[in-house]
């Protein structure tokens, strides 16, 4: 392990994050584009208003040229073939015909489940939460710039502040505890009053075999689901569409096409896949059967080799531009406790005084230069407050 860990050292990994180190001063600033600058390192997400955001796509893409027929798909045509779509029936009895078709039919998967009989890869035995309540409620304070997760006794809550509410939410595995306690367990959690009562949606972790077949691409939860413990849903989505963009087919689609096109999303949930998984397997709780089960169940050998390999030596490798980088791994590892036996052998030759020095002046340098960003709640009133309607 590094040299001021070894000799006592206790700061934590998140000392030298700027990001980190803004967060929990209730501070934040876009990043500046001088490499030189301290602030160029800041990172950063958005936190969404669903609605907001699924009501401004639909008037984009209307503006454009979109035409957009409104109503509940009630039948299915295949192509002559069987491999693909040929039409969907509404039932106001229109029929829809098209070239090339997305499933966004959600956990359905009515075109590509349902009608082209893609099978789905459980992955429930490594992402044992199936059931999640939601609910909104309202601000007690200023939105802090972060999302909060905590862990509960069978999955974990969530606390996301957005600028006219905040939204919650409890996963959680029903093997491991019933609807009624859950509810509980997520209003007993929630800061201030509530907006709605909570709302429950079942899911299960996994994706479709194949994510194109024929002419139909699955997209979104129609896809597949991994638990938004990273908030990697619009990401996935987001590849969806633009690998189909990067692989835009003539009319004759050749089936090299797909085979890449599907090769290339199974890797991207796996590689999201193996990073919510590492949350699980690596607590130290013990104290409930659900957290029992976790820290000993098998991992998928692509995490257990990255696992050893970070506990050998510290080292963690990023492969085939996957979502999270470095920093994300090594936050998860040593914030989980896995404390590498090793570190770089350039570091290790350091003495240790010359290292911890450096470290001190790295840390003090990130809390001087969040003391000098706005609070977050005076950032948004001067650069992106809400509306009112």
């Amino acid at each position: 392990m590094a040299a001021p860990q070894r000799d006592g050292g206790t700061a934590p990994i998140e000392d030298y994050s700027l990001s980190a180190v803004a967060a929990g001063a209730g501070r934040f600033a876009l990043p500046d584009p001088n490499p030189r600058s301290v602030f160029s390192h800041l990172r950063y997400a958005y936190h969404f208003d669903a609605t907001l955001y699924a009501r401004y796509l639909r008037r984009y893409a209307e503006k454009r040229g979109v035409k957009r027929v409104e109503g509940v798909v009630n039948a299915v045509q295949r192509t002559a073939q069987g491999d693909g779509i040929a039409a969907v029936t509404m039932d106001s009895g229109a029929q829809v015909k098209g070239d090339f078709f997305f499933d966004c039919t959600g956990f359905r998967a009515l075109l590509t489940g349902q009608t082209l009989d893609i099978d789905f890869v459980d992955w429930s035995a490594w992402l044992p939460c199936d059931s999640a309540l939601a609910v909104p409620s309202a601000h007690v304070g200023p939105p802090p710039p972060y999302t909060r997760s905590t862990a509960r006794a069978a999955g974990w809550q969530w606390r996301i502040p957005t600028q006219r509410r905040v939204g919650n939410g409890h996963i959680y595995s029903r093997s491991f505890m019933d609807d009624d306690e859950a509810e509980r367990v997520l209003r007993k959690g929630v800061e201030g009053a509530l907006l709605a009562e909570p709302r429950s949606i079942r899911f299960k972790a996994g994706h479709r075999r194949q994510f194109w077949r024929g002419n139909c691409i699955a997209i979104g939860l129609a896809a597949g689901f991994l638990e938004p413990l990273e908030s990697t849903s619009l990401y996935l989505i987001q590849e969806g569409i633009s690998r189909f963009i990067s692989l835009f087919p003539n009319g004759d689609m050749p089936d090299i096409l797909r085979v890449e096109y599907n090769r290339y999303m199974q890797k991207k949930f796996q590689q999201v896949r193996d990073f919510i998984v590492l949350h699980y397997v690596a607590t130290n709780r013990d104290d409930t059967p659900f957290w029992r089960y976790c820290r000993t169940m098998t991992v998928p050998d692509s995490l257990r080799h990255k696992l050893e390999l970070f506990r050998e030596t510290g080292r963690i490798f990023r492969y085939d531009d996957e979502l999270f980088a470095r920093p994300s791994w090594v936050a998860v590892m040593l914030g989980q406790g896995i404390m590498p036996e090793r570190c770089d052998p350039i570091v290790a030759a350091l003495p240790a005084r010359d290292v911890a020095n450096s470290l001190q002046s790295m840390a003090s340098a990130m809390k001087d230069a969040a003391s000098r960003m706005p609070t977050h709640a005076s950032f948004i009133a001067s650069y992106c407050a809400a509306t009112e309607g």
